[in-house]
């Protein structure tokens, strides 16, 4: 499991669930007690668990679900090895988090229905649309209820990791630095220009009078701008590009932007101004504001970068260690495979 404070909502909301290596899900199972007193878990079949921790079942539909989730948004299709390997990766995050909630359940307060009622809404949105959300839980059988008291288990359990497992972690700054020298390469960075531009669009199989209007618009402005004319202003004024207003388009990394754009760009010094620049989103003024050339990101510009991801190494460990050290202990039963 990633994080704490991922393990259970900002993670397990993700359903990202990759084991200990992750976070993991919403919590499988019976609902809590916190959902409401006197409540007993239907009586499930063997077909409709996964598996049983310290007697508790997790059920095939949150399974099913959580797979789902995890591969919400994707377009791209899904090789059974990719499948297979994720299914297993959510099974064990369930289980996981059914140790955890175990434990939990003995220590932390109620979780305030306003903070499930929020959370509910950051999964709703995650998805494409509300309907989709809606369809997902029917398909897998889960009610809104039901999926909100798995919420409220799931934050409890980020509550209780933050506060009984992960703790304060602290990085001292050698530590910092350490991890700074003995990895150059992930903290090196590419030759990049810091560009403004100036667009007139036109497509590239636009008819000749169109491209001809185009190009004569630009000359015109590049006439403005060879006589003094404030870029930022003419950007504002006449550019037709998606950026923000004066036309700052940001870094372009060499290698990874248009070719014809990083020809004109990478051949000025901060500053300079190009001629007319034809792409196939139409015709281009660039301007050079900044040029930085490959090397080292200095220390002090990537130090809390490095200083979060350290911490968070930290957390992982902790609560991975704190994990295994309940799976010794506890009784888990494997009841249906994951291909199943």
């Amino acid at each position: 499991m990633g994080a704490a404070a991922g393990l259970a909502l900002g993670a397990a909301l993700a359903v990202a669930v990759p084991a200990v290596s992750s976070a993991a899900p919403p919590a499988a199972g019976s609902p809590p007690p916190a959902a409401g007193k006197g409540k007993t878990a239907p009586v499930a079949s063997a077909t409709d668990v996964m598996a049983r921790v310290n007697g508790h079942a997790i059920l095939r539909r949150d399974f099913d679900l959580a797979v789902q989730i995890q591969f919400r948004g994707r377009r791209n299709p899904v090789g059974l090895k990719e499948l297979q390997a994720v299914r297993d990766r959510v099974l064990e995050g369930l289980i996981e988090n059914e140790l955890l909630s175990q434990k939990a359940e003995k220590g932390e307060t109620p979780v305030p229905d306003g903070d499930v009622e929020s959370e509910f809404r950051k999964m709703k949105e995650s998805f494409a649309t509300a309907e989709a959300f809606t369809a997902t839980l029917k398909k897998n059988g889960v009610s809104e209820s039901d999926f909100k008291d798995q919420l409220r288990r799931t934050l409890k359990v980020t509550r209780f990791v933050e506060r009984e497992v992960v703790g304060d972690v602290r990085v001292p700054e050698e530590d910092v630095r350490r991890y700074y020298d003995q990895n150059p390469a992930e903290v090196n960075r590419k030759e990049a220009v810091h560009l403004s531009q100036i667009l007139v669009r036109v497509s590239p199989d636009a008819p000749q009078q169109a491209r001809a209007a185009a190009r004569e618009k630009i000359e015109a402005i590049l006439k403005e701008v060879k006589s003094g004319g404030d870029f930022a202003d003419l950007a504002r004024r006449y550019s037709e590009g998606r950026e923000p207003q004066g036309g700052d388009t940001g870094w372009i990394v060499r290698g990874k932007g248009p070719p014809a754009i990083e020809r004109a760009a990478f051949a000025m010094q901060a500053g300079q101004t190009s001629d007319v620049v034809e792409s196939r989103l139409g015709f281009h003024i660039l301007k050079v504001l900044a040029r930085r050339a490959e090397g080292p990101i200095p220390y002090d510009d990537v130090k809390e970068r490095i200083r979060d991801r350290l911490v968070a190494r930290e957390r992982a460990d902790r609560l991975r260690v704190y994990v295994e050290g309940l799976k010794e202990e506890a009784r888990v039963e494997r009841v249906s495979r994951t291909t199943s």
